[in-house]
């Protein structure tokens, strides 16, 4: 029986990494975001927005959408972590009031509750979040060019003078972002709202998004315009967009937060990027 299992558990590997190349080759679950300069930052925000300054980024391809809660699982019976393994990479008891990770465990199987398979996955740690991703093929974002997305990716003059926008592909909250006067206190299904100019969504809202970077306060005024990767070492990860349970100031495109890379909450998820060699997506 355990020799069925196992096998069970490879051609399901398997099958996730053929459906999730599939995917990537009819560009349903990632959208490809041409390099180019933007200006990182906002001169009228908090202090570890300052200063502004042009940043190069080069082409990468980005999940339209959070990671889910279904998604997850995959990777968790894969895996078949240890107890301490997925306990440090997400808090399937995690609870906050009336929100709770929606992954459980039955007979060594990890499952999603009915309802919540599309929704994103919570109470995951950053070093679950990076974890994933590297199963997947992938990584997470720097903090860069999670911006360079939000703000549209490699977009024409005349959009970045006219759409400006404070968050990701709106200056109207709910058009774009599920967020604390309309989520009904609670995470939603990821891509009900309008999509960005870089064809992402939830950027704003939903669940805020670890970032692969070390979090400085005054990086920005250290940092190479270069594909900038973030300070070596740290004590905090960033996390960028936003969340459900956020008012509109912390949705904003520039507005930068952290947390120590082992924080399991109800506010932050993740998404993946790859880069672009050995991969042919659409491009849109």
């Amino acid at each position: 029986m355990k020799k069925l299992a196992l096998i069970s558990l490879f051609v399901t590997g398997l099958f996730f990494q053929f459906n999730l190349m599939y995917a990537q080759k009819n560009d349903t679950l990632f959208t490809y975001v041409k390099g180019g300069y933007f200006n990182r930052g906002s001169n009228s925000g908090d202090a570890d927005e300052k200063p502004v300054r042009k940043i190069k980024i080069n082409d990468f391809f980005i999940g339209k959408y959070e990671v889910t809660n279904a998604e997850y699982c995959v990777f968790l019976n894969y895996l078949k972590p240890d107890a301490g393994l997925q306990r440090k990479y997400i808090n399937i008891k995690g609870h906050y009031k009336e929100i709770k990770c929606r992954i459980y465990k039955k007979d060594s199987v990890y499952y999603t509750e009915q309802g919540y398979k599309n929704l994103p996955v919570i109470f995951v740690s950053w070093f679950g979040a990076d974890a994933y991703c590297k199963f997947v093929g992938g990584r997470l974002l720097t903090e860069a060019e999670w911006e360079y997305a939000a703000k549209g990716g490699n977009i024409s003059f005349l959009s970045k003078l006219f759409q400006n926008y404070l968050y990701s592909g709106s200056n109207k909250p709910g058009i774009v972002s599920w967020y604390r006067d309309n989520s009904e206190n609670k995470p939603h299904r990821v891509g009900r709202k309008k999509a960005n100019k870089a064809n992402t969504f939830d950027m704003s809202g939903n669940a805020e998004e670890w970032c692969n970077d070390w979090y400085s306060p005054e990086y920005y005024s250290v940092s190479p315009a270069d594909n900038p990767q973030g300070i070596e070492t740290g004590r905090m990860k960033v996390h960028r967009g936003g969340s459900w349970y956020n008012t509109p100031e912390m949705l904003r495109i520039t507005n930068r937060r952290a947390s120590k890379p082992v924080t399991q909450n109800a506010l932050i998820g993740f998404r993946i990027v790859k880069d672009v060699t050995g991969f042919s997506v659409k491009k849109n």
